[in-house]
Protein backbone atom coordinates (compact mmCIF):
# COMPACT_ATOMS: atom_id res chain seq x y z
CA UNK A 1 0.00 0.00 0.00
CA UNK A 2 1.15 3.54 -0.73
CA UNK A 3 -0.10 6.84 0.66
CA UNK A 4 0.81 9.74 -1.62
CA UNK A 5 -0.30 13.18 -2.76
CA UNK A 6 -2.75 12.82 -5.62
CA UNK A 7 -2.35 14.49 -8.99
CA UNK A 8 -4.93 17.14 -9.95
CA UNK A 9 -6.61 14.61 -12.27
CA UNK A 10 -6.79 11.98 -9.50
CA UNK A 11 -8.19 14.55 -7.09
CA UNK A 12 -10.87 15.65 -9.56
CA UNK A 13 -11.89 12.05 -10.24
CA UNK A 14 -12.05 11.22 -6.53
CA UNK A 15 -14.07 14.36 -5.81
CA UNK A 16 -16.67 13.66 -8.51
CA UNK A 17 -17.12 10.02 -7.49
CA UNK A 18 -16.20 8.86 -3.99
CA UNK A 19 -16.43 12.22 -2.22
CA UNK A 20 -19.80 13.17 -3.67
CA UNK A 21 -21.10 9.74 -2.65
CA UNK A 22 -19.70 9.95 0.87
CA UNK A 23 -20.38 13.57 1.85
CA UNK A 24 -23.41 15.86 1.52
CA UNK A 25 -22.82 19.02 -0.54
CA UNK A 26 -22.83 21.20 2.60
CA UNK A 27 -19.72 19.37 3.88
CA UNK A 28 -17.65 19.52 0.69
CA UNK A 29 -15.25 22.31 -0.13
CA UNK A 30 -15.41 23.22 -3.82
CA UNK A 31 -12.78 21.35 -5.80
CA UNK A 32 -11.19 24.61 -6.93
CA UNK A 33 -10.72 25.65 -3.30
CA UNK A 34 -8.84 22.43 -2.55
CA UNK A 35 -6.61 23.08 -5.56
CA UNK A 36 -5.91 26.69 -4.53
CA UNK A 37 -5.05 25.58 -1.01
CA UNK A 38 -2.77 22.88 -2.36
CA UNK A 39 -1.02 25.30 -4.70
CA UNK A 40 -0.13 27.61 -1.85
CA UNK A 41 1.14 24.70 0.25
CA UNK A 42 -1.73 24.59 2.75
CA UNK A 43 -3.37 21.31 1.71
CA UNK A 44 -2.32 17.70 1.12
CA UNK A 45 -4.95 15.55 -0.67
CA UNK A 46 -3.56 12.06 -0.04
CA UNK A 47 -4.75 8.88 -1.72
CA UNK A 48 -4.19 5.39 -0.35
CA UNK A 49 -3.34 3.08 -3.25
CA UNK A 50 -2.83 -0.67 -3.44
CA UNK A 51 -0.12 -2.44 -5.42
CA UNK A 52 -2.22 -2.40 -8.60
CA UNK A 53 -2.69 1.37 -8.35
CA UNK A 54 -6.34 1.13 -7.29
CA UNK A 55 -7.36 3.68 -4.69
CA UNK A 56 -8.53 2.26 -1.36
CA UNK A 57 -9.29 5.51 0.45
CA UNK A 58 -8.30 9.09 1.10
CA UNK A 59 -7.15 11.44 3.83
CA UNK A 60 -7.03 15.17 3.10
CA UNK A 61 -5.06 17.34 5.51
CA UNK A 62 -5.15 21.08 6.05
CA UNK A 63 -1.74 22.37 7.13
CA UNK A 64 -0.74 25.08 9.56
CA UNK A 65 1.82 27.51 8.08
CA UNK A 66 4.46 25.99 10.36
CA UNK A 67 3.90 22.57 8.69
CA UNK A 68 4.05 20.88 12.10
CA UNK A 69 0.32 20.95 12.81
CA UNK A 70 -2.11 19.34 10.38
CA UNK A 71 -5.89 19.16 10.57
CA UNK A 72 -7.74 16.16 9.14
CA UNK A 73 -10.20 17.72 6.72
CA UNK A 74 -11.61 14.52 5.17
CA UNK A 75 -11.12 10.83 5.84
CA UNK A 76 -12.94 8.85 3.17
CA UNK A 77 -13.20 5.16 2.39
CA UNK A 78 -15.15 4.39 -0.81
CA UNK A 79 -18.41 2.47 -0.66
CA UNK A 80 -17.75 -1.25 -0.76
CA UNK A 81 -14.48 -0.96 1.15
CA UNK A 82 -15.89 0.27 4.46
CA UNK A 83 -15.97 -1.63 7.76
CA UNK A 84 -12.82 -3.57 6.88
CA UNK A 85 -10.26 -1.58 8.85
CA UNK A 86 -9.18 0.59 5.92
CA UNK A 87 -9.84 3.85 7.77
CA UNK A 88 -7.53 2.84 10.60
CA UNK A 89 -4.80 1.80 8.17
CA UNK A 90 -5.06 5.17 6.42
CA UNK A 91 -4.69 7.01 9.73
CA UNK A 92 -1.62 4.91 10.58
CA UNK A 93 -0.14 5.54 7.13
CA UNK A 94 -0.69 9.29 7.55
CA UNK A 95 1.20 9.23 10.84
CA UNK A 96 4.10 7.59 9.01
CA UNK A 97 3.86 9.95 6.01
CA UNK A 98 4.71 13.05 8.05
CA UNK A 99 7.69 13.69 10.34
CA UNK A 100 7.44 12.15 13.84
CA UNK A 101 6.95 15.58 15.47
CA UNK A 102 3.77 16.27 13.46
CA UNK A 103 0.67 17.01 15.52
CA UNK A 104 -2.58 15.77 13.98
CA UNK A 105 -5.84 17.53 14.85
CA UNK A 106 -9.34 16.30 14.13
CA UNK A 107 -12.92 17.45 14.63
CA UNK A 108 -15.72 14.95 15.18
CA UNK A 109 -19.34 15.92 15.73
CA UNK A 110 -20.28 16.05 19.39
CA UNK A 111 -23.13 13.90 20.75
CA UNK A 112 -25.80 16.30 21.97
CA UNK A 113 -28.50 14.02 23.36
CA UNK A 114 -30.27 13.26 20.08
CA UNK A 115 -31.18 9.54 20.12
CA UNK A 116 -31.37 9.47 16.32
CA UNK A 117 -28.03 11.17 15.58
CA UNK A 118 -25.88 10.34 18.60
CA UNK A 119 -25.15 6.64 17.87
CA UNK A 120 -23.31 7.51 14.66
CA UNK A 121 -21.44 10.36 16.35
CA UNK A 122 -20.40 8.05 19.18
CA UNK A 123 -19.25 5.39 16.71
CA UNK A 124 -17.04 7.94 14.97
CA UNK A 125 -15.52 9.08 18.26
CA UNK A 126 -15.00 5.45 19.23
CA UNK A 127 -13.26 4.76 15.92
CA UNK A 128 -10.85 7.62 16.48
CA UNK A 129 -10.19 6.56 20.08
CA UNK A 130 -9.42 3.00 18.97
CA UNK A 131 -6.93 4.46 16.54
CA UNK A 132 -5.03 6.44 19.13
CA UNK A 133 -6.82 9.79 19.25
CA UNK A 134 -6.98 11.77 22.48
CA UNK A 135 -10.11 13.87 23.07
CA UNK A 136 -8.98 17.34 24.08
CA UNK A 137 -10.44 19.46 26.82
CA UNK A 138 -12.08 21.98 24.51
CA UNK A 139 -14.83 21.68 21.93
CA UNK A 140 -15.31 23.89 18.90
CA UNK A 141 -18.14 25.03 16.64
CA UNK A 142 -17.63 25.56 12.94
CA UNK A 143 -20.37 27.23 10.92
CA UNK A 144 -22.90 26.29 13.57
CA UNK A 145 -21.90 22.63 14.05
CA UNK A 146 -20.61 21.48 17.45
CA UNK A 147 -17.49 19.29 17.40
CA UNK A 148 -15.28 17.45 19.85
CA UNK A 149 -11.60 18.19 19.21
CA UNK A 150 -9.25 15.23 18.95
CA UNK A 151 -5.50 14.94 18.60
CA UNK A 152 -2.68 12.52 17.83
CA UNK A 153 0.84 13.42 18.95
CA UNK A 154 3.76 11.87 20.81
CA UNK A 155 4.37 13.63 23.07
CA UNK A 156 1.13 15.59 23.32
CA UNK A 157 1.88 19.35 23.31
CA UNK A 158 0.48 21.72 25.89
CA UNK A 159 -3.22 22.20 25.17
CA UNK A 160 -2.88 25.99 25.07
CA UNK A 161 -0.45 25.58 22.17
CA UNK A 162 -2.76 23.13 20.39
CA UNK A 163 -5.68 25.54 20.77
CA UNK A 164 -3.66 28.44 19.37
CA UNK A 165 -2.49 26.42 16.36
CA UNK A 166 -6.04 25.22 15.74
CA UNK A 167 -7.25 28.81 15.69
CA UNK A 168 -4.44 29.88 13.37
CA UNK A 169 -5.26 27.22 10.77
CA UNK A 170 -8.72 28.78 10.32
CA UNK A 171 -7.52 32.37 10.62
CA UNK A 172 -5.00 31.84 7.83
CA UNK A 173 -7.74 30.64 5.49
CA UNK A 174 -10.65 32.90 6.42
CA UNK A 175 -9.16 36.06 7.88
CA UNK A 176 -10.28 37.75 11.12
CA UNK A 177 -13.70 39.00 9.97
CA UNK A 178 -15.14 35.72 8.72
CA UNK A 179 -13.36 33.81 11.45
CA UNK A 180 -15.24 35.95 13.96
CA UNK A 181 -18.53 35.30 12.17
CA UNK A 182 -18.36 31.54 11.76
CA UNK A 183 -15.60 29.95 13.84
CA UNK A 184 -15.74 29.28 17.59
CA UNK A 185 -12.47 27.78 18.78
CA UNK A 186 -12.95 27.05 21.59
CA UNK A 187 -16.67 26.67 22.15
CA UNK A 188 -16.79 27.64 25.78
CA UNK A 189 -18.89 25.75 28.35
CA UNK A 190 -22.49 26.92 28.12
CA UNK A 191 -21.87 28.77 24.85
CA UNK A 192 -24.16 27.89 21.94
CA UNK A 193 -22.95 27.43 18.37
CA UNK A 194 -23.85 30.26 16.04
CA UNK A 195 -26.62 29.66 13.48
CA UNK A 196 -25.97 26.85 11.02
CA UNK A 197 -24.33 28.19 7.88
CA UNK A 198 -23.34 26.52 4.62
CA UNK A 199 -19.66 27.19 5.06
CA UNK A 200 -18.52 26.25 1.55
CA UNK A 201 -20.12 29.44 0.23
CA UNK A 202 -17.77 31.51 2.36
CA UNK A 203 -14.33 30.36 1.28
CA UNK A 204 -12.40 32.31 -1.34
Amino acid sequence: MELRVMTPAELARAYETDFKEAFPPSELKPLEVMEKMRQRGAYDPLGYFDESGAVQGYIFLWKHPDNRYVLIDYLCVPAGRRSGGTGGRILAAARDFYPPETVFLGESEAPLGDPAADPLKLRRLGFYARNGAVTLGYDCALFGVHYKTICWADPLPDEDEILRKHQEIYLEQFGPERYGQYIQIPLRPGESPRPLTDWVEDID
